[in-house]
């Protein structure tokens, strides 16, 4: 395992406790949390800074470059926790567009910050006006990726916004059996918290607007209603939708530990089989892979279908 330190190869000056990395698949930042061992004092001499660059690398897997966010010494140690984010990307902003598209906003904010931007499966909607009150710009552009049934993925200094019911789409890459599974497991399906319809309702100067999406796949519940600003009827019918999927896909989860396995990612689909009731394909919400005690844990969700 390597550390890389604003540039430098520091893996020989400290002896590594904890290297855990959190692939998430969108809509929450991943993270790096390391725990190493000081005793020569070298952290201190070097005084590590919040924003400062860090990433590990194990036989071929990375983190990505992150900015550290936290840092705490003891005797002895030092634990820090970075994230993919820079720390001038935590300022709220309040900015107002007109007849612009959604490549447009990505591509503006993804460049503010130097960071490349890769998009799978998205179409590029056309917005009268859209306005970003008090939000940072990554809360603003993961906002408008739920509206439009996309996830937010930052990594390694890029934005990536792919379609989250093509991935869902996509054949598992693998199985992984019970007898996989270290330790214990845990699967649930839940009901509160699901709605059986969302509907958008907004006075525009032009006249009312309302949509209602129910189909007839969707959860027994209440009625979701969000308070919000559309353009138009087309965009009630599309963030209607998206915004249904987006509270509903969390009916059923699961989570699983495992040997270490980096090649797990976040945002993949996998089958799981051995256990019963809950067999069958997942998507990988969440993939942790604890470098130092050799595991890795996933968060999973079935794949909504119907909508």
């Amino acid at each position: 395992m390597r550390v890389i330190y604003e540039g430098r190869d520091i893996t020989g000056a400290v002896q590594i406790r904890k290297a855990d990395i959190t692939d998430n698949a969108g809509g929450i930042a991943d993270s790096l949390e390391l725990k190493l061992a000081d005793t020569e004092g070298l952290w201190s001499k070097w005084k590590p800074q919040k924003g400062n660059k860090i990433e590990v690398i194990e036989k071929g897997f990375s983190s990505g470059q992150m900015f550290i966010d936290y840092i705490q010494q003891d005797r002895g140690g030092m634990r820090m926790k970075a994230l993919p984010i820079p720390l001038n990307a935590k300022s709220s902003n309040t900015k107002a567009w007109e007849s612009v598209r959604f490549l447009e906003l990505a591509s503006e904010i993804s460049g503010k910050y130097g960071f490349e931007l890769e998009v799978y499966g998205l179409e590029n909607w056309l917005y009268e006006r859209v306005d970003q009150i008090d939000r940072t710009d990554f809360e603003f552009l993961a906002w408008r990726c739920v509206l439009e049934g996309y996830a937010l993925k930052l990594c390694g200094q890029k934005v990536v916004i792919y379609s989250q019911k093509q991935y869902e789409a996509k054949e598992p890459t693998r199985t992984v059996n019970l007898e996989k599974f270290d330790g214990d497991f845990d699967f649930s399906s839940v009901s509160i918290g699901l709605y059986s319809s969302c509907n958008i309702t907004y006075a525009a100067q032009t006249g009312p607007i309302s949509y209602t999406f129910k189909p007839s796949a969707a959860s027994v519940g209440s009625v979701l209603k969000p308070k919000m600003y559309v353009n138009n009827q087309a965009e009630a019918e599309r963030f209607a939708k998206n915004l249904l999927r987006a509270e509903n896909k969390k009916e059923h989860t699961g989570r699983i530990q495992m040997e270490l396995d980096t090649g797990l990612a976040a945002g993949c689909n996998i089958n799981i089989a051995g256990i019963g009731l809950a067999d069958g394909k997942y998507f990988v919400e969440q993939a942790t892979h604890m470098l130092a005690s050799e595991k890795t844990i996933l968060k999973l969700r079935r794949p909504l279908e119907g909508y």
